[in-house]
């Protein structure tokens, strides 16, 4: 039985001249500052959905049914952790989030439908 750890014996050794050869572009990790912009965008894109989704859960959302989709979505637990955690029965907690999800999309047609109805009057 071989004594060096499982990550010695994986090991490749490779003279420092060999990655400074490299070129950046044909790198793993490169990303284009194209790519690098458009990453951005799409972070900052995120984050104001994820604070229009905050927003709606407490305008349109009950207690119970907030409590249960921040649990499930933002914490990562499942039906029956939630159940456990909000002392109610895992089933309840499905058709609380099933029916949060449902109000939710239904308020985002009708976001959608506005912001298209606004942009068709400055149009």
């Amino acid at each position: 039985m071989d004594s060096r750890s499982r990550a010695s014996r994986f090991a490749v050794a490779a003279p420092p001249s060999y990655f400074k050869r490299l070129e950046a572009r044909r790198n793993l990790w490169y990303e284009s500052p194209e790519e690098i912009a458009a990453g951005l965008a799409w972070g900052r894109r995120k984050a104001r959905l994820l604070q229009w989704v905050r927003q709606e859960m407490d305008t349109s959302l009950t207690r119970r049914e907030r409590e249960c989709v921040d649990l499930y979505f933002f914490h990562g637990m499942t039906c029956r952790e939630v159940g456990q955690a909000t002392a109610t029965n895992a089933s309840s907690v499905h058709r609380a989030i099933r029916r949060s999800i449902r109000k939710l999309r239904q308020a985002a047609r009708l976001f959608r439908e506005q912001e298209d109805a606004d942009a068709a009057k400055e149009a």
